[in-house]
């Protein structure tokens, strides 16, 4: 009888201590049993220490693009980061709003190393051909974007010396050239503007395309920050945003790396203007657009002949910026 009352009281404890475990298994957030899961190429084991790509001493461009800035009436210079596989893109732009003729605005294509070597040949004949094209030395791809960015710092502060104005975008992007010109025609020295993002926690979710684990970010919230489909920035502001970046470890969300994180570390205050987005605005007249985004070049096409029949019949009005609409 003993023997039985001791052996129902063992299958009670070893009962209990299984289920008390289960319980502490599916109660237990996951990041405390497993490491999070890693962003390729920025895992736990690599630097993210800017000036270890960036190289900051020495040349790094394999196409150098010297002959974009050598006039020295440019006001503006349009970098536009491309891909390496994008041709078609970045054909369409010339042929469209890049054609554009305004003597002080200069539009340029900034690449890195393809991941299919097969294209490095191509590029180099496109780069013979239009004289537009600026590679640097690093692996293109979606998250090397912070990389890609502060090369075109660095590029534009040692390569390009007359520019007044920086302007980022993408080439999936229609700028609109005229009235860029005619904005910053009014502006100061001290730019960052584009279309402003408030208030944005990062994504913690593994299948998203901008996920952020904690080793990479650990605050609630990102700074305020600009789209990076297209932002605008003075020289000034260029060289001290280039600066703080050399000692400010990467996150590979370019535009929350770039005008959010370094621009607060710099006491720069990126703004709003409302004639920057990163939605698609369709092909119809928008007589104070600046940008549009997610056009095919078959669409790039179709915007610059929209723009071209707009601008004779519609007369912009007063572009504003300000510093509390946020996305």
């Amino acid at each position: 009888m003993f023997l039985g009352d001791e052996w129902r009281y063992f299958k009670y404890l070893t009962l209990s201590t299984v289920s008390i475990i289960c319980l502490v298994v599916i109660y237990t957030p996951s990041y405390h049993l497993a490491p999070p899961k890693q962003v390729v190429g920025w895992e736990l084991n690599v630097t993210r220490e800017t000036r270890a790509y960036v190289v900051p001493e020495n040349e790094t461009a394999l196409i150098s693009g010297k002959e974009i800035c050598q006039d020295s009436f440019l006001n503006i210079l349009i970098v536009v980061c491309s891909a390496p596989e994008n041709g078609a893109q970045r054909l369409a732009i010339r042929e469209t709003w890049a054609s554009q003729n305004i003597s002080s605005v200069k539009v340029a294509f900034l690449l890195g190393w393809p991941t299919n070597v097969t294209l490095q040949s191509t590029i180099e004949e496109e780069s013979n051909e239009f004289k537009d094209i600026i590679q640097e030395n690093f692996i293109d791809s979606y998250n090397n974007l912070t990389v890609k960015s502060v090369m075109m710092l660095k590029w534009f502060l040692h390569q390009c010396p007359s520019p007044r104005y920086l302007m980022k975008t993408d080439d999936d992007m229609f700028v609109n050239v005229a009235n860029l010109s005619a904005l910053l025609s009014k502006a100061n020295s001290t730019v960052l503007i584009g279309s402003l993002i408030c208030r944005a926690k990062p994504i913690l979710d593994i299948r998203n395309k901008w996920y952020v684990p904690k080793y990479i970010y650990k605050k609630s919230f990102y700074p305020n920050y600009l789209s990076g489909t297209g932002y605008v920035m003075s020289r000034e502001v260029a060289a001290k945003l280039y600066d703080v970046a050399l000692s400010t470890p990467i996150i590979h969300l370019e535009d929350v790396y770039i005008t959010g994180i370094c621009a607060l570390k710099a006491g720069i205050r990126p703004r709003n203007h409302a004639s920057f987005t990163y939605s698609h605005r369709g092909l119809g007249c928008e007589a104070d657009m600046i940008t549009n985004h997610r056009l095919t070049p078959q669409q790039l096409h179709i915007a610059w002949a929209q723009r071209n029949n707009c601008t004779k019949n519609v007369k912009p009005t007063k572009q504003t910026t300000t510093q509390s609409s946020c996305h």
